[in-house]
């Protein structure tokens, strides 16, 4: 199939006409059909996650903040 749209371009190369524009609505189906997609993925991953127990779960290790605004303030690497 990937062969005779390679034809139609050259033929329209060669003749110089532009490129038809898509039907109308064209990018608001593809769209739709993203966020449909989209949203099936976030529930799957809402559902898997309500049903991995929460000793299962990977954590994060998040670093340290200081909250302290004098243990920053007098740094001399800022």
């Amino acid at each position: 199939m990937a062969i005779w749209s390679e034809i139609r371009g050259i033929v329209r190369w060669l003749l110089r006409r532009p490129e038809p524009p898509p039907p109308p609505g064209t990018g608001q189906a593809i769209q739709v059909a993203e966020q449909a997609a989209a949203r099936r993925q976030i529930l799957a991953d809402a559902q898997a996650a309500r049903a991995t127990p929460q000793h299962c779960q990977p954590t994060e290790i998040l670093p340290t903040v200081a909250l302290d605004p004098e243990a920053t303030h007098g740094r001399a690497d800022r």
